[in-house]
């Protein structure tokens, strides 16, 4: 669990300071002087000095023994091992430090001050330039808090989200002017300017040449575990979220085979509907059996099944909005999430393991795979691939076809061949934004495809891994249960094997996620290996739904006396896709479009309502306040 916030600012010595600013430093409590500067800082631990350096650390480094070597040093202390790395690389510094990870760092002899982000998935760190004074926060809320006005909302972002492009590549967030430290990079603020390094670039990993499938398959699982083993906790009892699927199955079972060997106990948490649905979109609805496998499978892990629809989901937008200062993203499966998270608090757990990134990197299928081919050269493997393909069934020719030339054909004619070639995606399939909103932001019904169409896989994955919102939104989690959720298939290492990994290993012989398959041949039960199929989370959403219906009507209503909901949001859309039968549902795409679409459009409605009207940093809430239903 995190043990340390962070926030300060770095303003000029020079001058007399107004009583507004004496007020709001007075409750710093680490002050010093950086050239011409004055560093004012709180925090929740103790910060750790040489030689004109200080610096403020939260997380955890993985390879502190290593670098303890490397520097000559026989400190243990991530905090003094990062002072020390900074002192001999300089800028650097960080290419040589693996872990989860986020710090300022103060250096009174240049001078300068850093804010730092380890790679992949990590902790958040957010900062802004206000009349020369550079403010800084572990917490977006903090960080808002800390100035003298709330800044406006980012339209620009505001789209991008909608559109759901937010996270690729940007540093943006939903306030003007406030950004986010990307993972993987470095902001310096010095001589009253901010500079930002970025010194990961997964795109740029270079192929990694085997001999076979079997190699690979070794390799993966091994950075895998390695991931889960610098993760774990010292002494204290671990959980899981466990799905059926491949990823949270495989972190599971690895998770609790190291424990098994330590005698300790795992405790694994899987959602389960509450009522029973039958989807006719080709998955499964529970994912308790296949869970369930999963877990008896291990001796040491006990199976926790929650049931939906414990907590209101309005409740929870406003609960995780206030806290992450970010809309939620996927409002439908918050629930059992945080209800997830208070069976651990329970149970006296502090780590949670999740597979959340798995899809983009230990369970990759075949996406763009036989484009990617093409983009090497590679057709003989592209030949011999695509027959797999079509051969399984997995794939029919006019698809495979579509991948292989799409990429060399204008998006405007793609856009009239998905008929007979393949699917586009439009913008408004998928996304409640009103079209002369982004239109005028620079987004049209061809963006989602715009943004998927990179030659080569790696590239596209390379930027969904390096997704800041995540980390912020794993942040608020621990902040509200102090459950941390740590996600080992986003570790840096696994990340950069996976990517380093040729794309045809991800669909051996046309099945799709062959790698992690091969990878667990004797870990998991064969029925979980085995399974083509996708669960679905939160299958029987429409049945909570129903008992909050009438304040999402409610909520509508307010949302249009709001200038900004109305100028982004459709909401005559929303309107009519409340009153939509079953059977329209299905004819629009079906439950896995329709829901993610809505909620999302209710999910920034509100939050940009609620800035309005300013509940969104209202502090009423407290801990744990989401409204749990007792019916």
């Amino acid at each position: 669990m995190v043990s340390c916030y962070f926030c300060g600012v770095v303003s000029p010595r020079i001058g007399s300071e107004s009583s507004a600013n004496m007020e709001r430093r007075s409750r710093f409590n680490h002050v010093c002087e950086v050239g011409s500067y004055r560093l004012a800082l709180q925090a929740s631990c103790t910060s750790v000095n040489t030689v004109g350096l200080g610096i403020f650390f939260d997380g955890k480094i993985f390879n502190a023994t290593e670098l303890a070597s490397q520097l000559d040093t026989d400190s243990q202390d991530a905090s003094e091992i990062l002072l020390f790395a900074y002192r001999k690389w300089g800028d650097k510094f960080l290419q040589h430090v693996e872990g989860e990870f986020a710090f300022v760092l103060w250096d009174c002899v240049t001078p300068r001050v850093l804010l730092g982000c380890g790679a992949a998935v990590n902790l958040p760190l957010f900062y802004t330039l206000r009349n020369g004074e550079f403010w800084f926060s572990r917490a977006l809320r903090d960080l808002l808090a800390s100035l003298d006005e709330t800044p406006r909302i980012n339209k620009n972002y505001v789209a991008r989200w909608l559109a759901m492009t937010s996270s690729i590549g940007n540093d943006s967030t939903f306030f003007e002017n406030v950004y986010r430290v990307v993972p993987g990079s470095v902001v310096i603020f010095e001589q009253g300017r901010i500079t930002q390094d970025v010194y990961w670039q997964p795109e740029n990993t270079a192929p990694l040449r085997l001999r076979d499938s079997r190699e690979y398959a070794d390799g993966l699982r091994e950075v895998l575990e390695q991931a889960i083993r610098n993760r774990m906790p010292a002494c204290s009892a671990v959980g899981s979220l466990l799905s059926g699927g491949l990823d949270s199955s495989s972190v599971t079972s690895l998770a609790a085979r190291i424990l098994h060997d330590d005698n300790r106990r795992l405790h694994a948490f899987t959602a389960v509907p509450a009522h029973p649905v039958d989807n006719p979109e080709g998955r499964f609805c529970d994912e308790g059996p296949a869970a369930a496998l999963v877990a008896a499978r291990w001796p040491n892990v006990e199976h926790v099944l929650v049931r939906h629809g414990k907590h209101s989901v309005f409740s929870l937008l406003d609960l995780f909005g206030s806290e992450q200062m970010e809309p939620i993203i996927n409002p439908s499966s918050y629930d059992w999430f945080y209800e997830s998270c208070l069976q651990a608090r329970k149970r006296q757990l502090d780590t949670l393991f999740t597979g959340d990134s798995g899809n983009i990197s230990i369970s990759h299928g075949d996406h763009l795979a036989l484009r990617s081919l093409a983009s090497e050269g590679r057709f003989m493997t592209l030949a011999k691939l695509a027959w797999e393909m079509r051969s399984n069934g997995c794939r029919r020719w006019r698809g495979i076809g579509y991948e292989v030339f799409g990429s060399w054909m204008p998006l405007e004619m793609r856009r009239i061949l998905p008929g007979r070639f393949g699917k586009f995606h439009s913008l408004f399939e998928y996304s409640m934004i009103r079209p002369e909103f982004a239109q005028r932001y620079g987004f049209d019904s061809m963006t989602l495809e715009r943004n998927i169409n990179f030659t080569h896989s790696r590239h596209l994955r390379a930027l969904f891994l390096r997704r800041p919102d995540v980390d912020a939104v794993n942040d608020a989690f621990r902040r509200l249960t102090g459950v941390s959720k740590v996600d080992p298939a986003g570790d840096r290492r696994v990340v950069e094997y996976c990517l380093s990994v040729p794309v045809e290993y991800y669909c051996e012989k046309g099945v799709s996620r062959s790698l992690i398959r091969n990878a667990m041949t004797g870990i998991l039960p064969e029925q979980v290996r085995t399974e083509r199929r996708r669960g679905l989370q939160s299958a029987d959403f429409a049945k909570h739904f129903e008992r909050e219906r009438e304040e999402a009507l409610a909520e509508l209503a307010r949302m249009k006396k709001v200038d900004l909901v109305v100028e982004a949001l459709d909401i005559e859309e929303m309107e009519r896709m409340m009153q939509w039968t079953d059977t329209q549902v299905a004819a629009h795409g079906g439950v896995l479009r329709y829901w993610p679409k809505l909620m999302r459009g209710f999910s920034v409605g509100r939050f940009l309502r609620r800035h309005e009207d300013g509940t969104l940093f209202s502090r009423d809430h407290g801990l744990h306040a989401a409204i749990p239903f007792t019916g």
